[in-house]
């Protein structure tokens, strides 16, 4: 009888550490995030007669799926909005596409021109505008229960970035838009046209050829594409 009882008490013990260690596995997962776009703040000179038309915001939905360093990550590029009776269609625009793939070790980025014909996976290597004037905070916010740091980013032509992100993620870098960030994964930015935060994080696996570009394309590099 004892014996007994001490195989059942070993079996437990062995049940609890695997589902612990399971549990603990944070090297493959969902992020997602809702995104809102200021509208009116996108709109141009032209365009302004149109303000009273269009909602000043709308909230979408996108993700980050990763495994290791390698992720993908994607966001809706056409939104519909029916408001008060009025139908809004609205593009998000962006020159690299709405689907990104990205190995962080490699410092490589890919997306697909699906405007060529046929279509083409352009690839463009990660790196940190030198213009960007980054600044660094002490300041911390918690999201999702992570200490996420403050980071201002300025660019040199653009509207100015605050960022909120966390190194306690295996993921060394990442955002619902694909870009680069350096010390960790964003979990919250805010900018003038858009901004973003994580709602959810699932760690779940993720198989490689989710977060890998699809073969059998023709491989542009962004110099190139940019040039034609």
């Amino acid at each position: 009888m004892n014996n007994m009882l001490r195989l059942l008490a070993l079996a437990f013990c062995i049940t609890i550490t695997w589902i612990q260690a399971y549990a603990q596995d944070k090297t493959q997962g969902q992020i997602h995030y809702e995104l809102t776009y200021n509208i009116h703040a996108n709109l141009k000179p032209d365009q302004m007669q149109y303000k009273d038309l269009i909602p000043a915001t709308v909230v979408e939905q996108a993700e980050l799926i990763y495994n290791g360093q390698r992720l993908k990550s994607f966001f809706v590029d056409a939104i519909e909005k029916e408001d008060e009776g009025v139908n809004t269609n609205i593009r998000v625009a962006t020159e690299e596409g709405n689907e990104r793939y990205i190995d962080i070790d490699s410092n490589k980025v890919w997306w697909i021109d699906k405007a060529k014909t046929p279509q083409v996976l352009v690839e463009k290597s990660l790196e940190v505008k030198k213009d960007d004037k980054i600044q660094e905070s002490e300041e911390t916010r918690v999201i999702l229960s992570y200490t996420c740091r403050k980071r201002v980013v300025k660019p040199k032509k653009d509207d100015a970035l605050t960022i909120w992100y966390t190194t306690d993620l295996p993921l060394k870098a990442g955002t619902p838009f694909g870009g680069f960030t350096g010390p960790g994964v964003i979990l919250a930015m805010e900018s003038k046209r858009v901004s973003f935060k994580a709602t959810s994080i699932d760690f779940v696996p993720v198989a490689e050829k989710d977060v890998t570009p699809p073969g059998g394309m023709k491989i542009v590099k962004t110099q190139d594409h940019s040039a034609k």
